[in-house]
């Protein structure tokens, strides 16, 4: 490899597949000011990686000592970058920064030969830094930095916060307020747990209006439930606090809600008495004071927004992307957590993220064959739409059957969004996420002394 040639030169005719005389004498001027003859010129392959690289415009000179590489023309020519180091060079895939081969050199200079380590593109399962991103639904470059360093994902080198720009981003997570950081803290899961109800004005395309969240203050694990009606608040409170007991061999001690008259109601409150459940209710008019739940829900709505502006998908989809948004909330690190992820805090496991997909994308699940004759296709063309709770495998969508298939042998194209193509939302498709806060809340934001409302991070 030579950074200071200016053409791809061998001494050697045999190394070229295909081959031109040259009439005229020219030469190449080399390092003691003496021309060498070149014969001919063509164009050949590198030895290795597989498949190889071309080389165009290779000159023939037979006084040549060395067969040189002209770098820059080889990069640019391939698509590939190449770093050099004291001990040999890497060669690297420029778009994705993946690893092809490397070379290592005992002497002065940089020879590729078939003994140098070649890195195959199946075994390596490094991913670019902004496929990441994209599947973990937009968090920022911390929380990516952290979760390579700590090789739960392959990635190559996560971009400076300000040299990568995602356009889904300021769209769905734009925000403008600074908060004032908690203070308080428990001991045990489930000492308090936080819930808010949170309504929209669109209807999901299974009839939901509603969806009611309940947050661990200690793990900061969350749940979230969508709900046809306000009336489902205390049956989905009574099988989650099943599951808990289950589960964890945990009781609920405390619940921190509003006045809202879903939780304030004889059944509602009948039931925590029972039970030795305590209500910290926030005061009237005083919303702040359910914070934490308060702010859950805006990051939430965040990532759905987010998830439904990349994938190009109708406002209507929004309980498929809150499904998704929660469970990667879920499995990220947190900053206040340390960088641990709140699966961490309360599995006491590290999460998966190999299975993680685009949200939205192109996905073919696998049709069983006692279902399809022997010459029909094998899979449709699917938008993917989240992980199922209760299986092991991948929610798939068909457009052209308005149906969910549940399938674990899914092939995916991450880049490919196939409502990007069928539907163009407008400036105001999703405005119905916003949750923007009254001058009201502003002025308790900022006096409340127990509020416990963070600073916003890059993510």
């Amino acid at each position: 490899m030579d950074t200071g040639a200016t053409s791809h030169m061998t001494s050697t005719n045999g190394n070229l597949s295909s081959y031109f005389n040259l009439t005229k004498n020219n030469g190449i001027i080399v390092g003691n000011g003496h021309s060498i003859l070149i014969r001919g010129l063509g164009s050949a392959k590198s030895p290795i990686p597989h498949p190889p690289l071309v080389l165009d415009h290779v000159l023939h000179a037979p006084k040549l000592i060395k067969n040189l590489i002209y770098v820059r023309k080889f990069t640019t020519y391939n698509h590939v970058s190449v770093e050099f180091d004291p001990f040999g060079f890497s060669m690297k895939d420029f778009q994705t920064g993946m690893p092809i081969m490397r070379c290592e050199s005992q002497g002065e200079l940089y020879p590729i030969t078939t003994t140098n380590k070649v890195v195959s593109p199946v075994s390596f399962a490094a991913l670019s830094s902004s496929i990441w991103h994209d599947r973990l639904g937009h968090p920022g470059a911390l929380i990516l930095d952290s979760l390579r360093k700590n090789k739960l994902i392959k990635c190559n080198k996560i971009p400076h916060l300000n040299s990568s720009f995602c356009h889904s981003c300021p769209l769905g997570k734009h925000v403008k307020l600074p908060f004032i950081n908690s203070h308080n803290s428990t001991n045990m899961s489930f000492d308090i747990l936080h819930s808010d109800v949170w309504t929209s004005p669109v209807m999901s395309s299974l009839g939901h209006k509603y969806y009611v969240l309940f947050l661990d203050d200690y793990s900061n694990f969350l749940w979230t439930f969508p709900i046809s009606n306000k009336s489902q608040v205390y049956s989905t409170f009574q099988k989650s606090r099943a599951y808990i007991k289950t589960q964890f061999q945990r009781e609920i001690k405390y619940i921190q809600c509003d006045n809202s008259g879903e939780y304030v109601n004889g059944k509602f409150q009948k039931l925590c008495e029972e039970k030795g459940i305590s209500f910290r209710l926030s005061c009237p008019h005083t919303s702040p004071q359910n914070g934490k739940a308060e702010r859950k829900i805006r990051s939430i709505i965040n990532i759905v927004r987010t998830l439904l502006i990349h994938a190009s998908l109708p406002s209507s989809f929004w309980h498929h992307a809150l499904q998704m948004a929660t469970y990667l909330l879920n499995i990220l690190p947190s900053k206040n957590l340390h960088y641990q992820s709140r699966l961490k805090i309360l599995y006491q496991k590290d999460p998966a993220y190999s299975h993680l997909r685009v949200f939205g994308c192109f996905c073919y699940p696998l049709f069983p064959s006692t279902t399809i004759h022997k010459l029909q296709p094998r899979s449709a063309p699917c938008v993917f739409l989240g992980y199922p709770s209760n299986h092991c495998g991948y929610k798939c969508y068909d457009i052209s059957l308005n149906k969910i298939i549940i399938c674990r042998h899914v092939l995916f194209n991450e880049n490919e969004f196939p409502f990007s193509k069928l539907h163009t939302p407008s400036s105001t498709s999703y405005n119905f996420l916003d949750i923007g806060l009254s001058p009201y809340m502003i002025n308790h934001l900022l006096e409340e002394t127990d509020t416990h409302i963070p600073a916003p991070s890059p993510s």
